[in-house]
């Protein structure tokens, strides 16, 4: 594509194998397709669920925090969910993606490995989802490759206004 062509066409990019994972995507009519099965992937949702039932924390903690700061969070100011988000983040690890990404390698070589693929490609896609104007990326619409660490997004539909 367009992109991994521009990518890899500078030579710092190039060094850093800076590149979007891509997938098929075969449109069969308006309002039908194919979509190519991308192996060894979990969504960023399925993953942190999966590792927070292991580990007994709640699924929702962040929410649950946020609500009982603010059960009217809905009708605040955007400077107001902004510090009751700042305050939930306070009183929660964060860490879940870390440990999982930890836990699930090998070694610390492999776990370095998938960690700088996961925070580069993390990087390039915010950049070109920023560029392209994509909205609606939540922890289900981005997937995590388990054996390189690569994020790749999925469910552009409502992005181009394709979604039914």
């Amino acid at each position: 594509g367009l992109v991994n062509t521009l990518l890899l066409k500078d030579p710092d990019t190039f060094r850093r194998n800076l590149t979007i994972q891509r997938y098929a995507v075969i449109p069969l009519s308006t309002n039908s397709g194919l979509i190519g099965w991308v192996p060894h992937c979990d969504t960023l949702h399925t993953l942190i669920r999966d590792y927070r039932e292991k580990k007994k924390i709640l699924l929702n903690i962040e929410h649950r925090i946020m609500l009982r700061m603010a059960p009217n969070y809905d009708h605040l100011t955007v400077m107001q969910k902004v510090e009751v988000f700042e305050h939930a983040l306070e009183h929660t690890q964060g860490d879940d993606l870390a440990k999982l990404l930890w836990l699930k390698s090998p070694s610390s070589e492999v776990w370095f490995d998938r960690r700088t693929n996961y925070t580069r490609s993390l990087a390039v896609m915010s950049m070109v989802g920023y560029i392209l104007g994509l909205g609606d990326r939540h922890p289900s619409n981005l997937m995590l490759d388990r054996l390189s660490g690569k994020i790749l997004h999925i469910d552009f539909g409502d992005c181009f206004e394709a979604s039914l």
